[in-house]
């Protein structure tokens, strides 16, 4: 299946994809960890007034160009960081290797970019309430170690997505995009997450 698909950016409001790239993404992730759908069509605004910004709504589409699957990033480049903010694949695409490959994508982009690593957000399954949880959370983490990134031990870390919902602990993981040490990547990490991110531990990349 995937030799039939294509990652390409949403950067219009006029775009079909939209609506279905924003349908899936009400759809898959929990409120904590959504921002609000105003974001997503002010970047639209910016870039439809010419405004590039380094922020990009990506989806993933079939020959048909029906949307399978979901990304959004951010390049920082003042932090020598990119952050990767969603990632979801449609329920029917799933299993079948696109999230890896999508993922393998942005990694590839950040890296065009010149960056020396990709940021990721992920919950931490002892704090799930419920098991069903715990259990996708721990194999989300799995799924992106697969691929080349690492839990970031001995910090806390509080996502942010608004003023619409309180801070939530997460995991933060780090993919490497050279030889970069646990210390390394706690200071890019802070560069990019500010007080949000604070050092509890001695420092791991696991």
């Amino acid at each position: 299946m995937n030799d039939e698909i294509a990652f390409r950016e949403i950067n219009s409001l006029e775009d079909d994809l939209l609506l279905p790239w924003l349908d899936l993404y009400e759809t898959t992730f929990p409120p904590n960890e959504k921002v609000l759908v105003s974001h997503f069509l002010s970047l639209l605004k910016a870039k439809g007034k010419g405004q590039a910004g380094q922020e990009f709504m990506l989806a993933a589409v079939d020959r048909q160009g029906k949307l399978l699957g979901l990304a959004c990033y951010q390049v920082m480049a003042e932090a020598g960081v990119a952050v990767l903010w969603f990632l979801a694949t449609d329920a029917q695409a799933r299993n079948q290797g696109l999230g890896g490959d999508f993922y393998d994508h942005i990694v590839g982009l950040a890296g065009q970019a010149g960056c020396q690593a990709l940021l990721l957000e992920v919950e931490i399954p002892e704090l799930c309430e419920q098991e069903e949880a715990r259990r996708l959370a721990a194999r989300r983490i799995n799924f992106y170690r697969r691929h080349g990134a690492f839990v970031l031990e001995g910090v806390d870390y509080l996502q942010y997505v608004g003023w619409h919902q309180p801070p939530t602990p997460m995991y933060l993981m780090v993919h490497p995009l050279g030889s970069l040490d646990a210390a390394a990547c706690f200071a890019l990490a802070r560069a990019y997450a500010g007080d949000a991110l604070t050092q509890s531990g001695s420092l791991a990349l696991a």
